[in-house]
């Protein structure tokens, strides 16, 4: 079920539009989108609520009703997400990330010890900045131009996301979903781009570049969970991402980036959320 859209503002005067959903009494947490995404990336059935989980989901700036915030790193997230806890009386929560929304919940776990209380992320990559990793080995030649576009700028940025739109306009054939997931994606995925490319060019210049952090400072418990087929995150990132954060473990589902892995993901979703106590 969902909540109203809210809009709240930042300390800096933008504004971010977040929803709730599942349990209204259930454990807290975030589920960060992808990239392209928007509030509206979620599980579109009951598995929140008999998990017993309020999942937050929001806007990165510039996509859907969120202030575009030009020249934003990942570190940035976590205190987007601080006001957001901070509006809905918040004080600890899980946050879990999935692709393009790996960075902004890794940057939540390491700057913001106090109130993370576990972190994960689905089908996401290593730093781009990450030491001793071959980033581009073993990643296929479409995730590979799209990194390195995002190097280039955001012009080079702007024939991809309407590649992707267009695909999101032809019914995203050739992805194998139930067609309540397909709704939601689709719903989702028009949202993104309320804003045109903007939230899109600015999730992948940000990628693409220092984040903002060390993820060797998140010491809540992390998983990271990849998949066996995805071309566009190879296995040594996962492999990276476990030596480098204390308390991290590496889980591997069957499949390719956009999965299906509903049952993991919800496995993974109700570790993450009860890490906490629900807050009334």
């Amino acid at each position: 079920m969902q909540e109203r859209t809210r809009i709240v503002s930042t300390a800096d005067g933008r504004e971010l539009a977040a929803c709730a959903w599942g349990d209204p009494n259930g454990a807290p947490m975030f589920w960060l989108h992808g990239t392209p995404g928007s509030r509206f990336l979620r599980e579109p059935g009951d598995g929140y609520a008999q998990n017993h989980l309020r999942v937050f989901t929001y806007d990165r700036p510039g996509y859907g009703l969120s202030t575009r915030a030009p020249g934003r790193r990942g570190a940035d997230a976590a205190d987007d997400m601080r006001a957001i806890a901070d509006a809905f009386g918040l004080e600890q929560f899980g946050v879990a990330g999935v692709s393009g929304g790996s960075s902004p919940a890794l940057a939540a776990a390491a700057l913001l010890p106090d109130r993370v209380s576990r972190c994960a992320t689905v089908v996401g990559s290593a730093p781009f900045t990450a030491e001793g990793l071959d980033f581009y080995d073993g990643m296929d030649d479409f995730a590979r131009d799209i990194w390195l576009h995002g190097l280039e700028g955001a012009a080079a940025l702007e024939a991809d996301w309407q590649a992707m739109m267009d695909w999101v306009n032809a019914g995203m054939p050739e992805l194998e979903v139930p067609e309540d997931d397909r709704a939601m994606l689709v719903e989702a995925f028009d949202e993104s781009s309320r804003q045109g490319s903007a939230g899109y060019v600015d999730d992948c210049l940000s990628d693409a570049r220092d984040w903002g952090l060390s993820v060797e400072d998140i010491q809540a418990p992390t998983r990271f969970m990849l998949a066996r087929d995805d071309g566009s995150v190879p296995p040594a990132h996962g492999e990276w991402l476990v030596r480098h954060i204390p308390n991290a473990e590496l889980m591997w589902v069957d499949g390719g980036h956009f999965g299906p892995r509903h049952e993991a993901e919800m496995q993974l979703m109700t570790w993450v959320g009860h890490g906490t106590v629900p807050t009334s």
